[in-house]
This record gives structure tokens, C-alpha cells and sequence, in this order.
């Protein structure tokens, strides 16, 4: 009997003694994930390139004292360009014709004129800021020189170059741009427009 009436007692001797529960603390906050950034998108080719030669590809000059069009070329210049292709010259010129660039294209531009018979003048204006001349005889195509500015300054499109000379389109191909050799038998003069891609 004794012991029934003293465990109460002892259960609530023993109730003071429990230490009271630690106060919950709370869970670091996670560090925030840092966003990895996507891949950057390749560059996209939004307008075509198409380099020509100039002597017996868009100009006749197989007689420099009657210098004009070849038959279909500024019919050709002008599809090319409604289809939001851009154009360019690559063309070879002594290095005597000027000290710098802009000299050279304007004694070029004048030799052209002196002898141009057509009515309508030879559109420059199509090649603005296009027309890559060698700074010195020895950077005349074939050497590769011509082409590989070409190319660079066309990025991220790949251009397309049309010429005669086999020689030449074989140098341009070895730097990497598509070629086409005008004037062959059995195929159209020039590359057919509708076939000029962005790439």
C-alpha cells in the first residue's frame, strides 16, 4: 500500500527533473543555384554572300577599248540582289595603281569608265564596302591572300566566288568558299540565283 501511494509521488519528483527540450533550430537556408547560362547560339548566316571576278565574268574585256556588260550579268546582279544577296568584287590590280586602297579602286574605277561603251554606267554601288583588292602584286590572285579576306570579313556566312580562271576558284576553294566557274558549256553562264543559299 505504502508503495502505491509514493509512486505518484516519485513520477512527479521525476517530472522536475526532465530538462526542458532544446528550442528547434531552424535549417540553414540553401544557397541559392546559380543559373548556368545557356550555350551560346552559333551565329546564323542572315544574307548571302556572292564574290565575283570582274574582267570576262560581269564585264566584257576580251576588247579594253569597248568595255561592257557581259550578256546577262546586270539582269543577274539585280536577281541576286532582290533575293537579299549581298555582292563583292575580288579583282586584281597593279600595286602601282595606288598607295592605299581607296586609291587603287578609284584608278580602277576610272580606267573602267575611260573605256565603258554602254549607256548605263558599271554598278559600283552594288559592291559597296565588298570589293577586296590586293595591297601588293603579290597578294594577286591566285595566292590565297584575296580569298582568305574574303571569307573573313563575310562571317559567320561561308560567300560564294564566281570566276573563269581555274586557278583562281581552286584557291578559293582550298581557303573555303564555294565556287563556280562561269562561262563553262553546257550550264548556265552564272550560278542560277535560285541556288544561292544562307550557309
Amino acid at each position: 500500500m505504502l508503495a502505491r501511494l509514493m509512486l505518484p509521488a516519485v513520477l512527479a519528483a521525476s517530472a522536475l527533473t526532465i530538462p526542458a527540450a532544446a528550442p528547434a533550430v531552424a535549417a540553414p537556408a540553401a544557397a541559392p543555384v546559380a543559373a548556368v547560362p545557356d550555350a551560346a547560339a552559333p551565329a546564323v548566316c542572315d544574307r548571302p554572300v556572292v564574290y565575283f571576278d570582274l574582267g570576262n565574268v560581269l564585264i566584257d574585256t576580251s576588247d579594253w577599248s569597248n568595255v561592257r556588260y557581259e550578256p546577262g550579268a546586270l539582269s543577274y546582279l539585280r536577281d541576286l540582289r532582290s533575293r537579299g544577296v549581298d555582292l563583292g568584287l575580288i579583282i586584281n590590280i597593279p600595286e602601282t595603281w595606288g598607295a592605299t586602297q581607296e586609291e587603287k579602286l578609284a584608278t580602277m574605277k576610272q580606267y573602267i569608265a575611260d573605256r565603258w561603251v554602254e549607256p548605263r554606267p558599271f554598278v559600283w554601288s552594288y559592291f559597296e564596302g565588298r570589293i577586296v583588292l590586293p595591297r601588293t602584286d603579290a597578294e594577286r590572285k591566285p595566292a590565297p591572300v584575296l580569298f582568305e579576306r574574303a571569307l573573313t570579313e563575310s562571317a559567320p556566312c561561308v560567300p560564294y566566288y564566281q570566276g573563269e580562271v581555274a586557278a583562281e576558284l581552286s584557291a578559293a576553294a582550298q581557303v573555303g568558299l564555294r565556287t563556280y566557274q562561269v562561262g563553262r558549256p553546257g550550264r548556265p553562264f552564272y550560278l542560277p540565283a535560285s541556288q544561292v543559299r544562307r550557309r
